[in-house]
Formats: structure tokens, C-alpha cells, sequence
């Protein structure tokens, strides 16, 4: 494992570390924070101001994130994702204090939360994009490995952290920590180089989002690979968030087993992202292991639901983050490299809002699910309807020979398709079209 890391670290040029260095940072942080802020709410104002809390943070990422995509494609996405931070960190202090002082208002909580909310709608695209920008094509599934390997050491230690924290010391002492850490990532950021953006935007701001919506829409192979990614994680991210409680609680297993079964999710990523991931996708190539990767996934929770003991849960879940590390690698690899460095960005944040969509609506269809069925079946049939699109994966177009592509071949090859789509047209043939 040591070898394989080394191989990988090699040739990534001196602004990477500063890059994984800030994201584990910001995650650990993201996560401590998390625990904390909850914890707070649920011993200050009960369920209903979670809820509260939750909601209004979903919202304004869903809006946010499509108007504010196109900020990564004007400027340098090392600067948005540092001043994104600071912007954070002044909300996180804000946080702290009113824990500190003993205030407890759930309105200007979720107000000072907002902001933090829009911050991270500008740093999450810059983040999921510039490592494109930072590393040779040939090495971008290194460092995306690498990378998802940092983030799944943050949402490792962050729960751990936080809830340590807050039992062993008190929640202001959490947010302080969640703050300073934030501040740290930060500090990461701005020692990462500024890149200007591949070719200066021409158009207005509403041009700009809706050249990147339309660019989005009309590419076949990413509309549809798009739309598959939608209804996966809408069956996927309840059966690895809201049902996992419920399943544990129903096989009448204490809060450690849930613990462990989140841990061993977290651990299956980590391994697949350093070590697993790759070498699966070199014996099976990217498209076998891309659809194996959500079926596996698939079966394993049909398993979980069917299951009657909390190793089982365990395993399951470990087994799944290493499936997930897998189809993740392949599909951000392949896809950040096709689409042109100008509207790299605004794609990125795209396919966040969808995600964020699918993910409001997954708990949604199985709130309703769990009023007529108990939670096995609910958990089956999550997994079944997975299984079921894991299928339909061969129907995107041209997705077999798209991923049959090295590196060099993919780069840019949404805008050698679609030139129109990206002011990718030659310039002669611009002259052409004013003097005709």
C-alpha cells in the first residue's frame, strides 16, 4: 500500500498537497461542525427546529448552486475556495459565540447558517474541479484518488471528533474547534496557486448560467448519464442515510452498532479510493466496473435489509463504501477531463444541485414508503429499484466508447463534439458568420 501511495503522490506538482490538505480540512471540519450544531439544536429546540434547520439549509444550497456557478469560471477557483472559507469562518465564529454567551435562537441560527450554506455553494464546484487544473491529465485518477482518499478521512475522524467533544467537554468548545479547523483549510487554500481561468467568459452573468445548463442538457452522453445519477442516489443516499438508523433501532442493537456500521462505510471508501478502486477498474476496465460497482452496492443493501444481525450491517456497509469509491472514480475522472477548463465549474455545480435535488426526494419517497411498509421492505425495495437502474446503465449513449478513452483522448472531448455549445467554434469561422 505504501508503494502504491508513493507511485501516486509522484509527478502531482507542489500545489496538490496544499489542495488535500485543504479539503480534509474543510470535511474534518464540516463534520465536527455537523455533530456539534445538531446537537445543540436537538437539546435546545427539540425536532421541530431541526427540521427547520435542515430544510432551509437544503433550500438555499439548491438555489445557490446554479446561480453562483459560473464564479469558477471567471476566476481563480484556489481564491474562491479561500475566500468561500473565510466567509465560513466568520459564520462559524458567529456560531461559537452565540453557544459561548448561552443564546439560543433557532432564526439567526439558521440566518448565520445560510451564509456559511452559500459560502460552500461557491467552494464545493471550485473544490470537485480545480484538481483537473492542478494535475497532468494522465494523472487526474491518482490525484482524484488521493483526494477521495483525504475527504474519507474526514468524514472518518469528523463525527468522531465532534461527538468526542461535545460528550467529553461542551458544544461552544466543539464549534471553537469546527472554527479553528475551518480556518486552517483556509490558510490551504490560499497557499495554492492562482490559475486564471482556460479562456475569459464574454457574456453576462445570466448568459453564462444558461450557457452552462444548455451545454449540460444538449450533450447526450452527460443529459443521460446525468438522469441516471439522479434516480441512483435518490434510492441510494436514503438507504445510507435515514434507513440505517431505523434498520439498526428495529434489530434492537444500541447507538455504538450504528456507529460502527457509518465507520466501516467511511473505512470501504478510503480503501478503495487509496488502494482498491484503482485496481479494480484496471483488471475489469471502466465501464465493467462502473455498473458492477452500483450492482454490487445494489445487492449489498437488499442484503442489509434482509439481514438480522448488526456484523452483517457492518460488513455491508464496508463493502458498499468500497463499491462507491469505485464508481465515483470513474465517472469524475472520465467526465471532468471531457468537459472544456471554461465551463468546468459550472458543470461541477450542476451536478451537485441535481444531487442535492435526488437527495431531498430519496427520504421523501421513503418517508412515504415507511407509513404502509416496515423498514425491511422499505430497505429491499430501495435496493431492488437500485438494482433495477443499475441496468439501464448500457442505455446512455456512447457511454461504452466514452469510457474506452485514455486520458489524453478524453480531455476536452465534450468541446471537440459540441463546439458550438462551449464558443468553441474556429475563429475563422466566426469571421465567416460576421462577414458573410
Amino acid at each position: 500500500m505504501l508503494t502504491s501511495f508513493s507511485r501516486k503522490w509522484q509527478g502531482l506538482g507542489h500545489a496538490f498537497p496544499f489542495l488535500l490538505l485543504c479539503d480534509v480540512l474543510a470535511v474534518l471540519s464540516l463534520t465536527t461542525g455537523s455533530v456539534a450544531i445538531s446537537w445543540w439544536i436537538v437539546t435546545h429546540g427539540g425536532a421541530a427546529d431541526l427540521s427547520i434547520f435542515g430544510i432551509s439549509s437544503a433550500l438555499t444550497m439548491l438555489i445557490a448552486l446554479p446561480l453562483l456557478s459560473a464564479l469558477g469560471d471567471r476566476h481563480p477557483k484556489s481564491r474562491l475556495m479561500a475566500w468561500g472559507l473565510l466567509v465560513a469562518v466568520m459564520t462559524a465564529i458567529g456560531l461559537a459565540t452565540m453557544a459561548s454567551l448561552g443564546v439560543y435562537h433557532i432564526l439567526p441560527i439558521v440566518l448565520i447558517y445560510i451564509i456559511e450554506v452559500i459560502a460552500f455553494s461557491v467552494v464545493h464546484p471550485a473544490v470537485s474541479s480545480i484538481t483537473a487544473d492542478l494535475v497532468p491529465p494522465d494523472r487526474l485518477a491518482d490525484a482524484l484518488s488521493l483526494q477521495k482518499s483525504a475527504q474519507s478521512l474526514g468524514r472518518l475522524a469528523g463525527p468522531v471528533v465532534g461527538g468526542a467533544v461535545v460528550a467529553l467537554s461542551s458544544i461552544p468548545f466543539a464549534l471553537w474547534i469546527y472554527t479553528i479547523i475551518l480556518f486552517i483549510a483556509a490558510l490551504s487554500a490560499f497557499a495554492i496557486p492562482p490559475i486564471k481561468p482556460a479562456a475569459k467568459t464574454r457574456g453576462q452573468w445570466h448568459a453564462e448560467v444558461h450557457a452552462g445548463l444548455r451545454a449540460k442538457w444538449e450533450i447526450p452522453i452527460d443529459r443521460s448519464w446525468t438522469i441516471y445519477a439522479f434516480f441512483s442516489m435518490m434510492f441510494f443516499s436514503p438507504a445510507l442515510g435515514m434507513l440505517l438508523p431505523l434498520k439498526v433501532h428495529s434489530l434492537k442493537l444500541n447507538a455504538s452498532w450504528l456507529g460502527a456500521t457509518e465507520a466501516a462505510l467511511g473505512l470501504g471508501m478510503l480503501i478503495g479510493a487509496f488502494w482498491g478502486a484503482q485496481k479494480v477498474i484496471l483488471a475489469h476496465g471502466r465501464f465493467r466496473a462502473c455498473m458492477g460497482a452500483v450492482m454490487v452496492s445494489a445487492l449489498i443493501i437488499i442484503g442489509v435489509a434482509l439481514s438480522m444481525q448488526g456484523w452483517l450491517l457492518v460488513l455491508g456497509f464496508g463493502l458498499a463504501g468500497f463499491s462507491i469509491s469505485i464508481s465515483q472514480l470513474v465517472g469524475q475522472t472520465h467526465r471532468q477531463l471531457a468537459v472544456p477548463d471554461h465551463f468546468r465549474s459550472r458543470f461541477s455545480s450542476v451536478n451537485m444541485m441535481v444531487m442535492q435535488i435526488s437527495g431531498m426526494l430519496g427520504p421523501a419517497i421513503a418517508g412515504i414508503a415507511l407509513g404502509v411498509l416496515d423498514i425491511s421492505a422499505v430497505y429491499a425495495g430501495f435496493g431492488i429499484c437500485l438494482l433495477l437502474i443499475a441496468m439501464l446503465f448500457p442505455l446512455v449513449p456512447g457511454i461504452q466508447h466514452f469510457l474506452a478513452l485514455d486520458h489524453h483522448e478524453v480531455k476536452n472531448w465534450y468541446g471537440k463534439q459540441h463546439p458550438e455549445l462551449f464558443d468553441l467554434v474556429a475563429p475563422e469561422k466566426l469571421d465567416l458568420q460576421k462577414n458573410p
